[in-house]
């Protein structure tokens, strides 16, 4: 799914915010019964503001409502780990250091690796 996806965001799914100040209080009460949040940071990655690959999955078909890139591949956080989480270290890994895991069109390389792309990420613990 990807993270505005109704089974990660929604209160009785995954609870997954992308803001850090919401998913600091931990939880919020719908109907008398207490739901705790996830914080996800990958809102970050999603999309072309950055020089990485604008999502960790493409998909392209001949429907209507196609979004192309996805970012089904995501880090979710309990508010008690976020001091712990290194965002500057957060990234959609393009290669391993020598090999490219995208074809020469910016996509997965599904012969050489996969196709989704791996995620990196830090927490000092």
């Amino acid at each position: 799914m990807n993270p505005f996806e109704g089974g990660v965001v929604s209160a009785n799914g995954l609870h997954g915010v992308a803001s850090r100040a919401i998913a600091q209080k931990k939880s919020r009460i719908i109907q008398s019964r207490e739901y705790p949040f996830f914080y996800n940071p990958m809102w970050v990655l999603f999309g072309d503001g950055t020089r990485r690959p604008p999502g960790t999955y493409y998909y392209s078909s001949s429907e209507h409502c196609v979004y192309f890139w996805n970012l089904f591949d995501q880090v979710l956080l309990r508010p008690d780990l976020i001091h712990r989480f290194e965002m500057d270290a957060l990234d959609i890994l393009k290669s391993d250091g020598d090999k490219s895991f995208l074809t020469e069109d910016g996509l997965p390389d599904v012969a050489m690796a996969s196709d989704h792309l791996p995620l990196f990420f830090r927490i000092s613990l």
